[in-house]
């Protein structure tokens, strides 16, 4: 059944098909859910969070564009929200660097799976995760970005700059420590 008959559906009080909503998504999203809280159980919560929010704001879906992207801005909105209330977000200050090309790496990022990424990117500081998540896994624009953070457009680019710099020396410390094995 396809999305638009599902939220008619739901819309008409139809429960079964919401759980097929969730079965379908929940663990995508669970996924996303825990690239930016970082604990498997704060993930749940966010999901649930999520869950609830879809539900209740389902009558604002104007089936224009893509209800995955309209559940997904809902999710992330969630996530955000969560780490807003646990803890303050440091971001470096705004600063210009140069940003090196990712293909001159030369490092085994294929031959890492791909949970072994996922704890890469949160041994990012708080700032850098956000911004890279948004960023380089959900296509956000900076523009987007700062709007989300309640950050300039410039400090966006800074701190995917510095995130993409720490995770060079992030892998090349597991690149040194895997050849020494």
């Amino acid at each position: 059944m396809d999305h638009n008959q599902l939220i008619q559906e739901i819309k008409d009080g139809n429960q079964e098909s919401f759980r097929q909503i969730y079965n379908r998504y929940a663990p995508l999203f669970k996924g996303i859910a825990y690239r930016y809280v970082g604990c498997p159980h704060a993930s749940n919560d966010v999901l649930q969070e999520t869950f609830v929010k879809i539900y209740k704001n389902l009558n604002s879906y104007s089936f224009k564009g893509s209800f995955e992207g309209w559940m997904k801005r809902i999710l992330i909105n969630c996530c955000l929200e969560y780490i807003n209330k646990r803890k303050k977000i440091i971001f470096e200050p705004d600063s210009v660097l140069a940003d090196k090309s990712v293909s001159n790496w030369e490092l085994p990022i294929d031959e890492m799976s791909a949970q072994e990424i996922v704890e890469l990117i949160h041994k990012l500081p708080d700032g850098y995760r956000m911004v890279f998540n948004l960023s380089v896994l959900e296509g956000y624009s900076h523009k987007e970005i700062g709007e989300q953070l309640g950050i300039s457009e410039s400090a966006s680019r800074s701190q995917l700059t510095k995130a993409k710099q720490k995770l060079r020396e992030l892998l090349k410390t597991i690149h040194i420590y895997s050849a020494a094995r």
